[in-house]
């Protein structure tokens, strides 16, 4: 009565496979979400089935994507060079331009 048999180890294997199986989808599919690999991999750990739902009904976008926002760096003398050609074409005065020119060269 203290053995286990054939199918008492089966059915161990298969619960402890889906304990594992949760987790992993999680965090394969929360890392192409905004939940995140590790929020995926949390749901998918304490809740299963439905933690895995959760994240299929998040949204698709990651949370940090680098073309979000076409933004890009610019020097100290790019934006100096910037303000130059506003002063030189008459959209700002004399005065403005002072002001951006010690703005960004004591920073």
């Amino acid at each position: 009565m203290g053995s286990l048999g054939a199918p008492e180890i089966i059915l161990i294997l298969i619960v402890l496979g889906l304990f594992a199986l949760f987790p992993v989808w999680g965090y394969r599919a929360g890392s192409k979400r905004t939940v995140g690999p590790v929020g995926g991999l949390l749901l998918g750990l304490f809740l299963g089935l439905i933690g895995i739902i959760i994240i299929y009904c998040t949204g698709t976008t990651k949370v940090y994507d680098p073309n979000l926002y076409n933004y890009q760096d610019q020097s100290t003398a790019d934006e100096l060079q910037k303000y130059k050609q506003l002063f030189d074409s008459g959209a700002i005065t004399e005065a403005e331009y002072n002001v951006q020119k010690g703005r960004l060269l004591n920073q």
